[in-house]
C-alpha cells in the first residue's frame, strides 16, 4: 500500500479494529464537549465487540474502512433505516469518522464519496444523516457537499438527549 487511500468493505475479520478506531474517534470528537460518564455510557453500549459484530452481520449495514499510510485511519457506517425518511429509497450514514491525527489530508471526504457511491451502487437516491448542533465542523463539512438540513432528532448520549440536525442528499441514479 502507498500514501495514496484505499476503501475496504469491513467484515468479521475487522471486528477489532472497528471497535477500536470507532472508540477513538468517537472520544476524539466528542469527548471534550461531554462528561466522562456519558461518554463511557455511549462508549461500552455502540462499540462493544458483540455490537459491532451484530452491526456487520446485519442485512443493509455496510462498514467502509480507509486505509492510508499502512493503517486504517477512519471508517463510516451506511445503513438501511426508513425511521426517518420511510417513503424514500435511502441510506443513512450513521457514523463517519477519521482519527484527529489525519484530519487535513482530505480522507474524510474521499471516504464520503466513497460513501455516496456506495448508496448509489445499491440503487438509493437519498443519503442521509444525522449531525450534532454544536459540531460545526461537520455541519459546514456536509454542506460543502451538498448535503442541506431537512429537519431535526434527538441523539442519546448517556443520560443526555442532544439535539441532531438531518441533513439530506439527494443523487441521481444513473440507469444502464
Amino acid at each position: 500500500m502507498s500514501n495514496n487511500p484505499q476503501i475496504k468493505e469491513a467484515t468479521n475479520t475487522d471486528l477489532a479494529v472497528l471497535c477500536q478506531i470507532g472508540e477513538q474517534t468517537f472520544i476524539e470528537t466528542y469527548g471534550h464537549q461531554n462528561t466522562p460518564e456519558n461518554l463511557q455510557a455511549y462508549l461500552s453500549k455502540h462499540f462493544n465487540q458483540e455490537q459491532v459484530l451484530s452491526e456487520i452481520q446485519t442485512k443493509g449495514t455496510i462498514f467502509l474502512m480507509v486505509e492510508f499510510e499502512l493503517e486504517v485511519v477512519g471508517y463510516a457506517k451506511l445503513r438501511v433505516n426508513k425511521a426517518e425518511f420511510s417513503d424514500r429509497n435511502t441510506l443513512e450514514l450513521e457514523r463517519i469518522y477519521v482519527k484527529k491525527a489525519f484530519h487535513g489530508k482530505k480522507l474524510g471526504a474521499y471516504l464520503l464519496e466513497q460513501c455516496i457511491e456506495k448508496t448509489k451502487a445499491v440503487g438509493c437516491d437519498l443519503l442521509w444523516l444525522g449531525v450534532w448542533e454544536y459540531n460545526l465542523k461537520a455541519l459546514n463539512f456536509y454542506k460543502s457537499w451538498g448535503f442541506e438540513i431537512n429537519g431535526t432528532h434527538i441523539f442519546v448520549l448517556g443520560d443526555e438527549e442532544q439535539t441532531d440536525y438531518l441533513m439530506t442528499k439527494e443523487l441521481k441514479i444513473i440507469q444502464v
